[in-house]
Formats: C-alpha cells, structure tokens, sequence
C-alpha cells in the first residue's frame, strides 16, 4: 500500500528537520501518481542548489538558449513584477493563496500549511506535466518564490522527482529585488540626451544604438514618451516594479568602461516612476542637448500625434495641463483638436513645454554641450553625436 506522508517521517526523520511536510505529502501525492505501490527507494534522493540572486542571474545568462526560470508565485503577484524572462508556474493560484492567507490569519502557520497542502496535493500530476510544456521538455531549470519558502521548496520536490535538476533562488524574488535596487547604484558613465519637445531625441538614441552605442530606451521601457500625451498611441504601462526589473535586465549587460546614452527625463514618466537609485545616476550625467528649430518640431508632432484616430486622448492629454497652460489657451486648443486645426494646437501645446523647459535647463546649470541642428535628420544627429562620445570618454 501507499505510505502515508506521517509514517515516512517517522521512517526518514530527515523530512521533518526540512520542515517539509508538505514535500513528504506531495511525494506521497506523487507517488500514487507513478506508481500504485510504495516503493521509497524509487523517488530521486538529488537536492536543489541554492543560488545567491547574484549567483542565480549570472547563471541565467551563461547558457543559450537561457535556462527555463519558472515563479511558482500566484498569479497576480507574478503580474506586478517579475524576472524578464521568467515563465509562471504557480503552486496556489490567486483564489487559493488568498485561502491560504486566511487560514494564517484566523489559525496559524500549520492550519495554513495544511490548507495548501489540500489545495496543491490532487494538482501535482498536473502542474509536472505542465512544467514539461512549458519548459520544453528541458530538465534543468531555474526556479523561485516570493522568500524561498514552501512554494519554491514543495516545486522543486515535484520538479526533481519527475526527473529536473533545479537551481533555487536563495532568499526569492525578494533578494532579487534587493539586487536589482544594489545593481542600479552602480556608478556609470552616463551621457543624457536632452532637446525641446519634438526634437525626436528617441529616434536619435535609435540611430545610435544601430551604430553601436550603448543606449537605454527609459520611454520604450515605460511604454510612455515622457509628456501629457506621451501615452497617446500606445498601450498599458508597466508597474514601477517590472519597468526597474527590466531596466536593471539592461543595465547589468552593459559596458562600464564606455558611455550610456539615455534620454533627459522627468523622474516620472506617465504613471511610473524611476526608481531614486538609476535617477540619481542620471541627475550627474553629462547633458547633451539638442535644439532643432520649432517648425521642424512642430512637423514632427503632428506626424506623430495627429490624424483624427487619437483624437480623445488628445483632450485627455490637454485636461490634465489645463491649470498650466491656463483656461484661455487651454479653450483655444481643445477648440483646435475638435476642429482639426492640429497645427494651430501643437504650436501653442509646444511654447508651453519650450517655456518649461527653458525653466527646467536654467535651474539646473549643468548642460555640457548644445547641439544646433538644422535639419530634422536623426541619423546624422546621431553619427555628430557619437563623434563628441569619442572626445569625452
């Protein structure tokens, strides 16, 4: 008959100093799935490795195609924020966690372990044969929780007796958001790239990442292009959290012996926020700034903004500056959106963002270097501006 998880502690008094009832529960789940006879010695007697999160990303990126990284997190905690690249692979789903939190509450560690233990042990077979598809079959994996408490050890159990080798993560994704917050404090060369609204600064950075220079995209990332209307066009941004992890993705592959070009931005871009760590990394760099003349900006607006499609974001865009650009033009514009006149909106839009940032280069004293332009090519921009990186790095 199958043992049972109570009488293979008191065989193996190993388990219980894992304080792993509930992987001897899902082995003994498990078992009933391989086997309808008990046989112990036929379960895997191989251990996870630990890893430091340092240690853990390192080992992420030495194999190509990268080791599969499972988050046996629930759902929604998996959507706020995750490792890039990172495949969900939740013990509890949201409703259960939520059961599971209750039990705590009201009884206590046990009560709760116990509660999850009946939630996830008619599950194993499932969420193995799921580890399969969505690992590809491969049988090493990298794996975490929230702490790197019972959801990534009960995993791993299941993962190595269905034959993976498995790499944890020592102290979960809550040690590997403490890296991420280390990591962004490094000290780097950076060069921001500043300019006008519609001086197409973005495209710019684009040329010179095609040329070879080590851009971040901070607005692709934050899927926002940094103003009012940054957001027309485009879809649903990323949380504070998951914009930090995939900066940090890009920031611990670069150079540090070279320059990193990013764009001159508000610490806060749409509805997220640069963490305090990579600002102030940015509030020392070496401001470039380009000034293209104010009709080529305005040209590269309306391509960009206008056609009748985006119209309502556009007056969403104009409502949340209307104390700032105040009630008359702000009238004026919207009169202009809702009769097409978009030149005539975007050139009033423009000397309001010009006066800010007029304001804003003024306080700050530190620009390096003013770049004139004469035409709107930013190909060109880009190759005269990679020339003054060779003359300061």
């Amino acid at each position: 008959p199958v043992c049972s998880p109570k009488k293979r502690i008191a065989q193996d008094p190993a388990l219980d100093e894992s304080r792993t009832y509930g992987v001897a529960l899902s082995k003994y789940h498990l078992r009933r799935f391989l086997s309808p006879t008990c046989q112990p010695d036929r379960f895997s007697s191989a251990m996870p490795i630990f890893h430091t999160a340092e240690a853990f990303l390192a080992l992420l990126d030495a194999h190509e195609p990268p080791l599969p990284l499972l988050d046996a997190r629930a759902p929604q905690e998996f959507a706020k924020g995750h490792i890039p690249g990172a495949i969900n692979l939740p013990v509890l789903s949201d409703e259960e966690r939520t059961l599971v939190g209750t039990a705590h509450a009201k009884s206590g560690r046990d009560a709760a372990v116990h509660v999850a233990l009946d939630l996830v042990g008619s599950q194993l077979a499932t969420k193995l044969e799921r580890a399969r598809h969505l690992t590809r079959n491969r049988r090493e994996v990298l794996l975490h929780c929230w702490r790197g408490g019972m959801r990534s050890a009960s995993l791993a159990w299941l993962l190595e007796t269905g034959g993976f080798t498995v790499h944890i993560l020592e102290g979960g994704y809550k040690a590997y958001r403490t890296q991420v917050r280390h990591d962004l404090t490094r000290s780097a060369h950076l060069m921001v790239l500043g300019g006008m609204t519609g001086s197409g600064k973005t495209e710019i950075l684009y040329e010179m990442a095609r040329n070879g220079a080590q851009v971040i995209d901070l607005e692709g990332l934050a899927n926002h292009r940094g103003s009012a209307f940054g957001g027309v066009g485009l879809g649903a941004q990323p949380t504070n959290e998951m914009l930090e992890n995939t900066l940090h993705a890009q920031w611990s592959h670069l150079d540090f012996s070279r320059p990193i070009w990013v764009e001159d931005e508000n610490r806060h871009i749409g509805t997220v926020t640069l963490c305090q760590e990579f600002f102030a990394q940015m509030d020392k760099g070496q401001l470039i700034v380009v000034d293209l003349p104010a009709p080529l900006r305005v040209q590269r607006l309306l391509r960009m903004y206008v056609g009748g499609t985006h119209d309502a974001q556009l007056l969403d865009g104009l409502a949340r500056i209307r104390e700032r650009l105040g009630h008359e033009c702000w009238q004026n514009c919207t009169t202009a959106v809702h009769e097409h006149r978009y030149t005539d909106a975007v050139e009033k839009i423009l000397d309001y963002y010009d006066r800010a940032y007029t304001h804003l280069l003024e306080k700050r004293g530190r620009v390096a270097c003013h770049l004139q332009l004469e035409t709107d090519n930013p190909a060109a921009t880009a190759t005269r501006l990679q020339q003054l990186e060779k003359g300061v790095a």
